[in-house]
């Protein structure tokens, strides 16, 4: 996604994230204590930028496997793919990893 596409995509959302909920969860972790009045704010409008480029990135491939919807598995293959959320591949149900240990067993 280029920073046209992407400062374009992000000017379109409507939806955003309650800056109190994100506080409230954020203060749900008992090492925080306090949290200045612009982290959630920050916080949330960085989750609206990162939810809307997984689901343009989820959007070209739904596209190159001839989806007209964004499933489970279209988001599946997107995180497997893209280096940009290899972090959420551990998280990922049915991935190889767990696949492989409950063979072992």
């Amino acid at each position: 996604m280029s920073d046209e596409n992407s400062s374009e995509v992000f000017t379109r959302i409507k939806t955003h994230f309650p800056p109190a909920k994100i506080k409230k969860i954020m203060q749900t972790d008992e090492d925080i204590g306090k949290v200045s009045q612009a982290t959630p704010v920050i916080t949330g409008r960085s989750l609206e930028f990162f939810i809307a480029m997984l689901v343009s990135r989820s959007g070209l491939v739904a596209k190159e496997m001839g989806c007209k919807r964004i499933s489970g598995d279209v988001m599946k293959k997107t995180i497997m793919t893209d280096e940009k959320f290899d972090f959420l591949r551990e998280m990922m149900c049915g991935n190889g990893a767990e696949k492989k240990s409950d063979s072992e067993e």
